[in-house]
C-alpha cells in the first residue's frame, strides 16, 4: 500500500529505518534448519539459498503452513528489531519501523506512533501486478493472508494515524511530512 515509499521519506530526513523484511531474510538464513525440517528440501535452490517464492507458494496456500513460518522466524526477528531500536534510540536518533508485520509481531507496544498507510483495493491490485507480476489469484491469496495485519480494534498502546496512498510518491511523502509535523508539534506542546 506504500509503506516502503514512506519508510523513504524518514531515510531521507535522516532517521533509522529497521526494514522488518530485511530481518526476515537474517532470520530465514539463521533458521535453515528448523525450515528446513518443517517445509523440507524442495525450498532450497541448487547452491543452498533460500527460494523464497518456492517458499512463499508454500506458505500462502496453507495457513497452518504459514504459522509454521512465522513460529520459527518472527521471534528472531522481533528480536533483532527490539535490539536495533534500543541501539538507535540509546544514541538519540529517530528510529522508523517499516513493517507490514507490526501488530502480528506485537512491535507496535515499541513505537510511540504508528502511520497506517491504506490504498484503493483497485490500486493495491494493479501495483501488485506491476510489481510483482502476480495472477488475480496469487494477490487474492496473498490479500486474504495478509487480513490479520491489522487490529480489529483499536489498540491500547500506541496512536494510529492513516495516510492515504492514492496518488504519487511525492504527495505521499508530503502526506508523511504533514503527519510527522503534527505529531512533532503535539510531542512538544506536551513535553
Amino acid at each position: 500500500m506504500g509503506k516502503d515509499v514512506a519508510a523513504e521519506y524518514f531515510e531521507e530526513h535522516s532517521w533509522k529505518v529497521i526494514h522488518v523484511d530485511q530481518t526476515g531474510h537474517r532470520a530465514l538464513q539463521e533458521e535453515r534448519a528448523a525450515l528446513e525440517a518443517a517445509f523440507g528440501s524442495t525450498i532450497f535452490e541448487p547452491d543452498g539459498r533460500i527460494n523464497r517464492k518456492v517458499l512463499g507458494d508454500i506458505v500462502f496456500s496453507d495457513s497452518r503452513k504459514l504459522k509454521s513460518l512465522e513460529a520459527i522466524l518472527h521471534p528472531r526477528m522481533r528480536e533483532i528489531v527490539e535490539n536495533s531500536t534500543r541501539y538507535y534510540r540509546v544514541r538519540g536518533q529517530n528510529v522508523c519501523i517499516n513493517a507490514a508485520l507490526l501488530f502480528p509481531m506485537d512491535l507496535h507496544r515499541i513505537c510511540d506512533y504508528v502511520l497506517v498507510i491504506n490504498a484503493p483495493l483497485y490500486l493495491r491490485i494493479k501495483r501488485a501486478i506491476q510489481r510483482e507480476g502476480w495472477s488475480y489469484l496469487q494477490i487474492l491469496q496473498r490479500f486474504w493472508s495478509q487480513r490479520r495485519l491489522f487490529p480489529k480494534k483499536k489498540t491500547r498502546n500506541v496512536d494510529m494515524y492513516n495516510v492515504w496512498n492514492s496518488e504519487s510518491r511525492k504527495v505521499l511523502h508530503q502526506k508523511v511530512e504533514q503527519t510527522v509535523e503534527e505529531l512533532l508539534t503535539i510531542n512538544k506542546r506536551q513535553g
